[in-house]
């Protein structure tokens, strides 16, 4: 009786064991069917875990001038960590670090073979063949120790366990010992085996609390080897550069992958998960497996970081099909060897009724306008368009023509409390940084906001023009907005002039949100105080200064 009892049970446990893992097969399946092209598909802990996602672009970025990166002030101008959540559409920590570094580096020699336009089109057409590759991706995940694997990768030597030579000696005095003790019936040796496993599982429990961390990295940077094969194995057109690289990897994957399946058999938060963790532990197997991997590892890391690369370069061009795939519209841009950018119908891609305009750009502009006419956020959307097709080879336009060149602006200009900097003490530091970059002999679209309306009136319109003065002798695209219309007419042939206006009646002001050719010689900002309710003697007493 107590033999069908618990062959019952074992077969119970089966088959829910089953049950779930065809549920939890089903449900993936599902997601990734849905997810494609579904612009709420971010989750919203991925800004909870920026600063791990930004740790590849710390390492990439040693490796270009400041004139090709989209730098922190730009970054923040633009709000591209919005930009960024908003084309995340991978499915893998190395793709989504991949994503982050590719749209803060705007260098002319293109960072990857595979991730283009090229192939952000082979995989939005082939459905079956992405899906295939996104089921490897979804395994590999967004574990938040993945996200150091790169860190680990590029430090090997230095991340061994303590006493590493000690594990396997550990394993083998438990078995022999326990073989003996039972071959031989000898309580000693059973009772020295139990105070070898006690001893054991005490080690473990201590190198799993201290080194977590590590080993869940390493079982990160297995599952990406393995995706790394499979995927290869699907799209072997797309994975030539990567093919040697896996061959040497081939005994660390098989390595690895001993280590990933007692990870994923124990990973689960159920008790009997966690009993059999404390039951197997003390043989130490993954303490064993993790230093076997990381020797295995050790003079392979360009191969690895050669492998996580392909793996996040082809996550990032199935995201970019469906980030496309989520706008209400999108071109791929050409790229022209001149200096002009030219937009047909461009649009900033965070709005939800965004106002298209068209811009052919062929000398620097200012831009005028009143008070909330659109000119701010026109510059944002033609200098997030410049990075985004450079990096996703995609734009919020019907057309768009643009040159390869860096972007760099100084817009959300604030004071700095913390170190006592004021606004225009600021204001000045992000323009003489523009200043810096623009000998560095690349290309640059500088994009200015109220240029340096942090001093009075006079010298701001001095120091205006001697600026925009300067940056009219060197290589660069600029597009400056002001409310000083002797700017405009002070550079009138040598700069191009644009405005954005409005509409006025007796009660409301009407933006069309449009952009227009010349200089707007109207302003709003008295007309706005009675809009939003300003008592009538402030109004009148402000007009009468006029």
């Amino acid at each position: 009786m107590e033999i069908i009892f618990a062959v019952g049970t074992a077969a119970l446990l089966l088959l829910i064991f089953v049950v779930l893992r065809v549920r939890n097969k089903k449900a993936i399946e599902f997601c990734i069917r849905h997810s494609y092209g579904d612009k709420n598909r971010v989750k919203d802990d991925v800004s909870d875990r920026m600063e791990a996602v930004s740790l590849l672009y710390e390492n990439e970025k040693k490796n270009y001038s400041s004139s090709e990166l989209v730098d922190d002030v730009t970054w923040d101008d633009l709000n591209m960590d919005s930009i960024f959540l908003r084309a995340d559409h991978t499915d893998s920590f190395a793709g989504e670090q991949c994503l982050y570094s590719s749209l803060h580096i705007l260098s002319d020699k293109p960072q990857s073979s595979v991730m283009n336009s090229e192939s952000a089109e082979f995989f939005d057409k082939n459905e079956e063949k992405r899906n295939k590759v996104r089921k490897l991706l979804h395994s590999v995940g967004k574990p938040i120790n993945g996200y150091y694997s790169v860190n680990i990768a590029a430090d090997l030597s230095n991340q061994y366990l303590p006493c590493r030579h000690i594990y396997p000696l550990l394993l083998i005095s438990l078995v022999i010992l326990g073989v003996l003790g039972l071959v031989l019936r000898s309580p000693a040796l059973l009772m020295l085996c139990f105070g070898n496993y006690l001893l054991n599982l005490v080690i473990h429990i201590f190198l799993r609390q201290s080194f977590e961390a590590r080993l869940e990295s390493l079982f990160s940077m297995g599952l990406t080897i393995n995706a790394g094969f499979s995927i290869s194995s699907i799209v072997p057109g797309l994975s030539g550069e990567v093919t040697d690289s896996l061959k040497k990897l081939k005994k660390a994957a098989s390595v690895m992958n001993l280590l990933n399946m007692k990870n994923s058999m124990l990973k689960s938060d159920d008790p009997l998960s966690s009993l059999a963790s404390y039951i197997i532990g003390p043989f130490m197997l993954d303490m064993i497996l993790y230093n076997m991997g990381l020797k295995e590892l050790s003079d392979k890391t360009g191969e690895y970081l050669k492998v996580y690369r392909f793996v996040g370069d082809i996550d990032c061009s199935i995201a970019i099909a469906s980030f496309r795939r989520s706008l209400s519209g999108y071109c791929v841009p050409e790229f022209s060897d001149g200096r002009s950018i030219e937009f047909t119908g461009v649009f900033h891609p965070m709005l939800t009724d965004p106002v298209a305009n068209d811009i052919k750009q062929k000398k620097n502009i200012i831009l005028t306008g009143s008070n909330a006419s659109g000119k701010s956020t026109f510059i944002k959307s033609v200098a997030i368009n410049l990075i985004l097709a450079q990096t996703l080879f995609t734009c919020t336009a019907e057309y768009a023509s643009v040159p390869r060149c860096g972007v760099i602006t100084s817009m959300a200009v604030r004071d700095d409390l913390a170190s006592g900097e004021s606004y225009y003490i600021r204001e000045i530091k992000y323009l003489k940084r523009m200043t810096e970059c623009v000998k560095q002999g690349k290309l640059l679209f500088l994009a200015i906001d109220e240029i340096l309306k942090g001093t009075n009136t006079k010298e701001r319109i001095a120091a205006s023009k001697a600026v925009l003065r300067y940056f009219s002798s060197t290589d660069c695209i600029l597009m400056v907005a002001t409310h000083d219309v002797e700017l405009a007419e002070a550079f009138e042939g040598l700069y191009e002039n644009y405005y954005f206006c409005e509409k006025l009646d007796e009660e409301d002001i009407i933006f069309d949100y449009t952009i227009h050719k010349g200089i707007c010689r109207s302003s709003n900002a008295i007309k706005l105080l009675s809009v939003i309710g300003f008592p009538d003697e402030i109004v009148n007493s402000a007009l009468s200064e006029l």
